[in-house]
């Protein structure tokens, strides 16, 4: 009974000394843990500056819905899972059907659309936008490697731009092109293991009341708020 007692009145007393100072600190530390997880131990794991990011449009519709999270790898362009064409030069042409896209010719080579090809994530250029596409295509020139990318859902490549009904690609940074083909220092890496659904709507409801990034309603959702795709 003594001991009981003894015992009881010590948690008691820990939970009376608790206060809103020892709040403060154990949100502070959970942020200080949260962000060495996040900034200094999985990008040294995964070799990733961005290890988990938010799929934020509907352009991988069917394979990924807006608010998953997923997890990158850094890995190098040559390890990319898509068909690997070598050429002379960079230069790719669209190839159609009527007005639907079926592939890009590389070199006489032909390339379609895949869905077993790696999802990568990259920073395009001239849009300046972070981007979570599937590879098309690995095109070698030299020593060097590019990737053309297209969203499952998405009628064209990135790499392809239509102006006056007439398709364009993307090889240096003219505008109306959401990126010219995606190099090793454009690259991020690519996505592995399974999604995780959901959870990135807590960063997209920030960025909707944020200037500074986009949630829900942004150009890949056609500016409409989603929740779902």
């Amino acid at each position: 009974m003594h001991v009981r007692e003894t015992l009881k009145d010590f948690f008691w007393k820990r939970k009376k000394e608790y206060d809103w100072k020892d709040e403060i600190k154990d949100w502070i530390t959970s942020f200080i843990v949260v962000a060495v997880i996040y900034f200094l131990i999985l990008p040294a794991i995964l070799g990733a500056s961005s290890p988990m990011v938010v799929v934020s449009s509907c352009s991988e519709k069917g394979f990924l819905n807006i608010g998953d999270v997923i997890i990158v790898k850094g890995t190098s362009i040559k390890d990319i899972k898509a068909p690997e064409v070598q050429a002379n030069s960079l230069e790719f042409t669209p190839v159609f059907d009527g007005k639907k896209f079926i592939g890009v010719n590389i070199s006489g080579k032909i390339i379609t659309p895949n869905s077993s090809n790696d999802i990568v994530v990259y920073y395009a250029f001239p849009s300046r936008t972070q981007i979570i596409h599937r590879a098309l295509a690995k095109i070698k020139v030299k020593d060097k490697y590019f990737i053309i990318t297209k969203g499952d859902a998405n009628p064209i490549p990135d790499q392809i731009m239509v102006y006056n009904n007439t398709a364009y690609s993307c090889i240096t940074e003219n505008y109306g092109c959401i990126s010219t083909p995606v190099t090793q220092k454009m690259l991020v890496g690519k996505k592995i293991g399974p999604r995780i659904p959901i959870v990135g709507h807590v960063k997209l409801f920030f960025c909707d009341i944020m200037p500074f990034c986009y949630g829900h309603s942004n150009p890949g959702t056609g500016f409409k708020y989603k929740l779902s795709c």
